[in-house]
């Protein structure tokens, strides 16, 4: 349930023109976005970030994100889910790979999500030590993409998420 929340929410928010009612970019640190629902206590908040290249080029997509999500209502701290802007071919792997560690997503429609939550912190400290984030997915049409993300600024954005977010 939270999974279609968060789609529903992340993609209202940097998609939509109403959502600057419901939802505020805080700051930017480096290549990542701070976003806080305007309720107090915060029910949602988030960073985000697009990709700094996407292979292949020409490749007919919708918008793409890295998100990680906050719900404090819910305990939850970091979250990590990507949107490809494509649906992903069924049964199709999607990966992130930061350095040398390998994560693997499932998918739900365009989006992918880490399917053991203590692999969700695994992911987000490796994204910490990191420079880039490599997803790599398979279209419904069989092709291949790789989006190439930027880790700049993340350490902050997420101490920001998390000072914002704290319930």
């Amino acid at each position: 349930m939270r999974t279609l929340l968060t789609s529903a929410v992340l993609t209202a928010a940097l998609t939509g023109a109403a959502a600057a009612q419901s939802v505020d970019l805080v700051e930017k640190q480096g290549a990542w976005s701070i976003y806080a629902d305007q309720a107090n206590p915060k029910s949602i908040c988030f960073i985000a970030s697009q990709p700094l290249a996407v292979e292949p080029l020409g490749a007919n997509r919708g918008p793409i994100f890295f998100y990680i999500s906050a719900w404090p209502k819910e305990g939850v701290k970091t979250e990590p889910s990507i949107k490809v802007g494509y649906p992903v071919k069924p049964d199709a792997e999607m990966t992130v790979t930061v350095g040398t560690d390998t994560f693997k997503l499932f998918v739900k429609g365009e989006r992918g999500f880490v399917q053991d939550p203590t692999e969700e912190q695994k992911l987000v400290e490796s994204m910490k030590k990191g420079s880039n984030a490599f997803v790599r997915a398979t279209s419904a049409r069989g092709t291949a993409t790789t989006d190439t993300y930027s880790l700049s600024g993340i350490s902050a954005a997420l101490d920001k998420l998390a000072a914002t977010c704290s319930g």
